[in-house]
């Protein structure tokens, strides 16, 4: 009887020392939203609400972005008060976000060089290196071949590419949410918000799991999520949340880190999905996994409502 109620306790101490090792760094893609900044009548309230979170962020540029209006100068500004945030480690996201997989080698590398110029200038004079290159919509390559070519082109220019290991499709809560604001369906706003730091917390515990299979321990976990409307006013919720299930807040370095990302990965496909499956060497089991994660079926039909609706 001692040996089963011994055997008892070391579970439940096990189980509790992984939920004390729970960590996360947040990382903010397509930056700066000049967009959103100009709506908001020139001032980012994302990057008010992170000067009062008082936590480390990685941001991840699309230089193309400061164009996408006539306010280039004012554009400017935003990227360099990004930037100069002490809290902020700073990436390259490429200039005009294009996907790897579908343009090729030749202009990808153009476009991940164009998408430093300003960028590196206003890090070094911060006193900050630009280390960091996430892929857009984290295709690496079509193959193995051309991912090895661009991990060789990165290593070059002295990039360390970004993986992540959770993400909770805010880009599509984001279209939902911004249509509510608009009709004025206040009520129905709030829902989307809550419904996505909902699933955002599934996934995180779902991930958390996957991770102990293939890893056999805890990781430093990685977010992604995007300079959007729905993070300026549900990421502190969410990282409120976070914070009460005892993750600690780290930064992009500190979880680079972790011996979990030098594990060999075995996807040598397009798709973006988290580095946690790719580390998965089995397909059916990968596969298997995937299906296990956590959605919210009624959002992406909404979504699917909503863009058959602009058509």
């Amino acid at each position: 009887m001692k040996k089963y109620i011994f055997a008892a306790f070391a579970c439940v101490c096990v189980l509790y020392a992984h939920a004390q090792e729970r960590s996360v760094s947040i990382t903010i893609d397509d930056v700066p939203n000049v967009h959103l900044y100009a709506a908001d009548g020139h001032s980012s309230r994302l990057l008010k609400k992170l000067d009062s979170l008082n936590l480390p962020v990685a941001i991840f540029i699309n230089e193309g972005h400061l164009k996408q209006n006539p306010a280039f100068e004012q554009n400017k500004k935003l990227l360099q008060s990004w930037i100069t945030k002490p809290y902020v480690t700073v990436g390259n996201h490429s200039y005009s976000h294009s996907n790897y997989g579908e343009i090729g080698f030749e202009a990808f590398s153009e476009d991940v060089l164009k998408g430093e110029e300003l960028t590196r200038k206003i890090a070094e004079k911060a006193g900050k290196k630009l280390d960091y290159f996430r892929f857009p919509f984290n295709g690496m390559g079509k193959d193995s071949a051309e991912q090895a070519q661009m991990r060789a082109f990165l290593l070059e220019h002295q990039y360390t590419s970004t993986p992540f290991t959770v993400e909770s499709e805010d880009w599509l809560f984001t279209q939902l949410y911004e249509n509510a604001l608009k009709e004025g369906k206040w009520e129905e706003a709030k829902a989307i918000g809550n419904r996505y730091v909902d699933l955002s917390l599934k996934l995180f515990d779902h991930f958390e799991g996957v991770a102990l299979k293939v890893a056999g321990k805890p990781i430093k976990q990685i977010y992604l999520c995007h300079d959007n409307r729905l993070n300026t006013d549900y990421l502190p919720v969410l990282v409120q949340k976070l914070k009460e299930k005892e993750y600690r807040l780290i930064s992009l370095g500190e979880a680079m880190a972790d011996p979990a990302y030098e594990l060999p990965v075995h996807y040598h496909g397009n798709w973006g999905f988290s580095w946690v499956y790719r580390w998965v060497k089995d397909a059916g089991e990968r596969r298997s996994l995937m299906q296990q994660e956590p959605s919210d079926k009624e959002a992406q039909q909404a979504y699917e409502a909503l863009t058959k609706s602009k058509k």
